[in-house]
């Protein structure tokens, strides 16, 4: 299943939201119905709330179905929130506040259940993120950028990269995060900023509203959505 939504009249879905196998996250300003639609679509519990007093949830922190990671600026009313939540839905994973240089992990990470590929920029915590997400993790750019986390998204089954990254970047994509098929596309009317654009896991993603007929088509490939 896959649906085409705002948050509050905002398409960049990705920056603001993140989705797991187990869980996703998402600004406390959601609408009541567009959280049912996030329910429904992705077919796990969503939990409204800030991170840094921020609602970028999906730009700051990144996880799996084994752990997540918050940036160093998490309030301790914000810690409760997400904790409780966890609880309350039986939801056993590793909880992680990083202190780096560059905190945007969401920005700068993708991975699924299977693997992980961590931006230069986080090089030196490459053992620090196989013991939180319990996968085997890889140090690449795609195109050029070490934004790869919003340039790129993937799930247990598939995944959506930047339109520019290379046969290389691809195929090292498709090896680390174990899934057979990586898709170049672009959402939200030619964003390449696909991670920054969709939310998924293998039930089911939400694309910015902004996205097109065909890029939608390419997603639906990319991500292993079409029945």
């Amino acid at each position: 299943m896959i649906i085409r939504e705002y948050i509050s009249g905002i398409s960049s879905i990705g920056v603001l939201s993140l989705a797991t196998e187990k869980y996703s996250l998402t600004p406390y300003f959601i609408e009541e119905n567009t959280l049912t639609k996030f329910e429904n679509t992705l077919k796990v519990p969503v939990k409204p709330l800030n991170i840094g007093n921020s609602s970028l949830i999906g730009a700051l922190c990144c996880g799996n179905s084994y752990g997540l990671v918050l940036p160093p600026f998490t309030i301790s009313r914000e810690r409760e929130i997400l904790s409780n939540f966890l609880k309350d839905n039986n939801i056993d994973i590793i909880v992680k506040e990083l202190n780096s240089k560059n905190t945007a992990y969401g920005n700068l990470i993708v991975l699924n259940d299977k693997g992980c590929i961590i931006s230069e920029e986080l090089r030196q915590y490459k053992k620090t993120f196989e013991d939180l997400f319990n996968v085997e993790v890889e140090i690449s750019n795609i195109a050029g950028l070490p934004t790869i986390g919003s340039n790129a998204i993937a799930t247990n089954k598939g995944g959506l990269i930047h339109p520019e990254a290379t046969d290389e970047e691809i195929e090292l994509f498709k090896e680390v995060l174990k899934i057979p098929t990586i898709e170049r596309a672009t959402a939200c009317k030619g964003s390449p900023s696909v991670g920054a654009s969709i939310i998924a896991n293998t039930n089911g993603a939400i694309v910015g509203k902004d996205t097109t007929g065909p890029e939608l088509l390419k997603i639906e490939e990319g991500l292993d959505l079409i029945d």
